[in-house]
């Protein structure tokens, strides 16, 4: 029996080895069936992703709410007891007077805009050039020499790529309609989406009201499967991502509304045109950092020089004045350090992420990489302090070593 128990513990991780194996050919096997079944699953989990999504982003001024409620009404009051409630009724009248500005508001005027801009994208094309002739001449070089572009140009050029102009500026006018209760109301006409999104909302509110309690049955759930020592490694890094997207989220939120609204005052001072639309591209474009800021210099700068060369000259002076204010004086104030990457990362990881998933890489490509990047300078200086080793720009040496 005891010989038998010896055979058995020695077997055992071969045992382990050869089911493992055999899983891992099955899957190979039959990876695009599981593939699909999982992807099959994993939608219908997409109301519970979302609404993890929804109250990581209500999270952020729930909770700076609930601190300012703690912070200045008295402990035994009852608007203290129920801080927690108040806040989440405080930030969704916040989220809806947002969205009721952003659809019913600045929406329908942007969306006009933006029609006007394609109706009228002949006329606009050919000031483009007819005042870049005018700056080139100005600096006595050579003109673009392109003949006028006309609405049939233009036509011919999206029809050669599979695209219907007058279709595409039909559906955004049917689409838009007079103002942005037609949106909406198209938008809730999907069905599907809109239950999903109600379910998301719904469970946000669940998450948020309830937070603490899901966290600890989280934790309860590590520590039943791993040990103590690899739950709070677990646990460490969870919480630095969370940081790190948190203060990212908000930061980039903060800095894009900041932006948006500084340039769009600054071109309405100036007498700009399409201030309304250059502004709300750059709060757009802001979410993305570092290239955010260039792509919307480059549209405003177009756009301007649409209607007028001069005024193109001084939207660039207005534009870098406003964006090197806004970065030196307010968004350190307001935001921070959101995340603490060094620049060639953050550049860098914009470039890898976007290339490979788009707007949705370059949207997470800044919290991601500084996760990575955290971690690994973690582990880097761990093993350096282990080796005790002293690394500078010139040099590395162990510490005590006395310099030849």
């Amino acid at each position: 029996m005891e010989n038998f128990k010896k055979d058995i513990k020695v077997l055992k991780p071969w045992f382990i080895l050869i089911t493992y194996f055999i899983l891992l050919i099955f899957i190979v096997i039959n990876f695009n069936k599981i593939s699909s079944e999982f992807l099959k699953y994993m939608n219908l989990l997409k109301p519970f992703f979302m609404g993890i999504a929804i109250a990581f982003v209500l999270n952020i001024p729930m909770k700076n709410i609930e601190k300012t409620i703690k912070k200045y009404i008295n402990e035994k009051s009852i608007i203290n007891k129920h801080s927690r409630s108040i806040s989440i009724l405080l930030t969704i009248i916040l989220t809806i007077i947002i969205f009721f500005i952003i659809g019913y508001i600045i929406f329908p005027q942007l969306i006009i805009t933006i029609i006007n801009l394609f109706n009228n994208l002949a006329s606009i094309l050919n000031g483009i050039i007819s005042n870049t002739d005018q700056i080139l001449s100005f600096f006595k070089l050579e003109g673009l020499n392109i003949k006028d572009i006309d609405t049939e140009t233009i036509n011919q050029f999206f029809s050669s790529l599979g695209l219907n102009w007058n279709n595409i500026i039909k559906n955004i006018s049917n689409l838009v309609g007079n103002t942005g209760v037609s949106v909406f109301s198209q938008i809730s006409s999907f069905a599907v989406s809109f239950a999903n999104f109600f379910l998301a909302f719904m469970l946000s509110l669940y998450l948020l009201s309830d937070k603490e309690k899901f966290l600890r049955q989280i934790k309860k759930l590590l520590a039943s499967i791993f040990n103590i020592k690899t739950t709070d490694i677990i646990l460490k890094y969870s919480r630095l991502s969370l940081e790190i997207f948190n203060n990212f989220v908000s930061g980039q939120l903060v800095e894009a509304l900041i932006i948006g609204t500084l340039i769009y005052i600054a071109l309405l001072i100036f007498n700009m045109p399409y201030s309304l639309l250059i502004g709300s591209i750059t709060a757009i474009m802001a979410l993305v950092p570092i290239l955010g800021a260039t792509f919307s210099l480059i549209i405003g700068f177009f756009l301007v020089l649409s209607v007028d060369p001069i005024k193109a000259f001084w939207f660039l002076i207005i534009y870098q004045v406003v964006q090197q204010f806004e970065n030196n004086v307010i968004y350190p104030k307001v935001v921070g350090q959101s995340v603490g990457l060094p620049g060639i990362w953050t550049l860098l990881s914009i470039i890898v992420f976007g290339g490979m998933y788009g707007v949705i890489g370059m949207l997470l490509a800044v919290p991601t990489t500084a996760v990575i990047y955290s971690i690994g300078s973690e582990f880097v200086n761990k093993s350096i302090k282990k080796k005790n080793l002293i690394v500078t720009s010139s040099e590395i040496k162990e510490k005590g070593q006395s310099d030849l």
